[in-house]
Order: C-alpha cells, then sequence, then structure tokens
C-alpha cells in the first residue's frame, strides 16, 4: 500500500503492484518471486533513507484471483514466548504486539486526526504494564489516588482496546467493525488478557472489580460468542 507507506517512511520499501496479499507477485513462481526479492535487497545500496522505490513488473499472467494460496496477513503477531517456567510472558507478549500494531495506529490517528486512546493518562506501554499487572498474586494499587482500582483497570483495558481497533482499521482492506471484533477478541493477546481479566475480577473480593468482571470489561455479547465458537 503505498498511501501507507509515504506516511510511515520505513527506511527501505519496495512498492509492488500486484494484489493485496501476494507480496512476491503469485505462488509456484520462484523466477519472479526471486526478481522482486533481490529488488528489495537491492534497496540497502542506497547510502541513507527513507527510500521507496516502485517494481516495474506486474506478476505473471494466468493466476486465479480467486485462490488465495500464499496470502499474507498484514500483521503477522508473535506466539506467546515461554519465560524460564517454560509459561509464556503475557506482558512481554502483549508489549510485541503493540509495537508490531504501532505503525498502524499512527497512521490511523494520522488519517483520522484523531484518537481515543489516552482516558487512562497512561503511555500504552505502561497500560499493557498496569492491567497485566492484575493477573499476578499482589494486584497493584490503582495509579491515580482520584479513582479506585476497578476504574483504574477499566480505563486501561479500554485505552488497550481502542489502540487495538484503531491500528486494525488502519490496515489494508478497510475491515468494518465486526471482523475487527473477531480479530481482537480471537487473536490478539490483548483480547485473551481481558478474558483472563475478567475471572480476576470475578474472584476478587472488591465490589467494584466484582462489577467489573459481570459486564463493563467484556461484553456479554462477546462471552456468548466465544463460548459458541468454543464449542
Amino acid at each position: 500500500m503505498r498511501e501507507h507507506t509515504e506516511i510511515m517512511e520505513p527506511p527501505r520499501a519496495l512498492w509492488v503492484p500486484f494484489m493485496l496479499g501476494r507480496p512476491f507477485g503469485a505462488p509456484n513462481a520462484p523466477a519472479f518471486q526471486r526478481k522482486v526479492l533481490i529488488a528489495a535487497l537491492r534497496l540497502l545500496e542506497a547510502e541513507r533513507g527513507p527510500v521507496l522505490e516502485d517494481f516495474p513488473e506486474d506478476a505473471p499472467a494466468g493466476v486465479d484471483v480467486n485462490d488465495t494460496e500464499g496470502f499474507a496477513c498484514p500483521v503477522n503477531l508473535s506466539r506467546p514466548k515461554p519465560d524460564l517456567n517454560g509459561e509464556p510472558d503475557v506482558t512481554q507478549l502483549l508489549l510485541d504486539e503493540v509495537g508490531q500494531l504501532l505503525p498502524w495506529h499512527d497512521l490511523a490517528v494520522k488519517r483520522f486526526g484523531r484518537s481515543t486512546v489516552g482516558i487512562s493518562g497512561l503511555a500504552i506501554e505502561d497500560a499493557v504494564r498496569y492491567a497485566t499487572a492484575h493477573l499476578g498474586e499482589t494486584p497493584p494499587s490503582s495509579y491515580d489516588t482520584q479513582i479506585s482500582v476497578a476504574e483504574a483497570l477499566k480505563r486501561a483495558c479500554d485505552d488497550l482496546k481502542a489502540f487495538y481497533y484503531e491500528a486494525a482499521a488502519a490496515q489494508p482492506g478497510n475491515p468494518v467493525g465486526d471482523e475487527i471484533q473477531k480479530w481482537f477478541w480471537r487473536q490478539t493477546t490483548a483480547g485473551k488478557l481481558l478474558l483472563d481479566l475478567q475471572e480476576v475480577c470475578r474472584k476478587s473480593a472488591d465490589q467494584g472489580m466484582q462489577m467489573l468482571g459481570r459486564s463493563l470489561l467484556v461484553p456479554r455479547a462477546v462471552v456468548h460468542t466465544i463460548k459458541l465458537h468454543s464449542k
């Protein structure tokens, strides 16, 4: 997407005229794919960036546009990384995920001229750390003495969700709300975190946290849909 690349200004970029999802043109065409790869690598010869060049050839003819073999996802979210105990490091995994989405969120802010992220007053990375800290044996206190722990957690989670939704909306294909919702709750670490935090809140002795777990953290319709999807 040339428009996105011009805004994000990566150090080296090769724009290709192929259909979305086929960055090397077509599957089962190794000679052509090699030409694309060499053209991309030659961008490293430039003394400084950002560099944006156009690939001059179209993809080989005879490709079935309905064949989805070889398609690429715009965001390749990381798999869980084990810590020393063999368990996923949720905080680091979520920070990695946020890092991959940052360019898309920056693009969304530039395109729409606004963002709903910021209700917590925390940087998005700090919102991640605050939210994941509630999974530990000793939950943190509120980061703002003027609001309760439940309200602080809700605001941090609202910022996380808004960040993901806005970043997704800027990606190729102009995904709509239902597509973004399915992606968030079924495929991201952030969605899994909110579902885990829902259980934490329900088991809390704090009434505010209990209310957060009943209906404010995860919409009931989402819980119902996920349960049906898992059957």
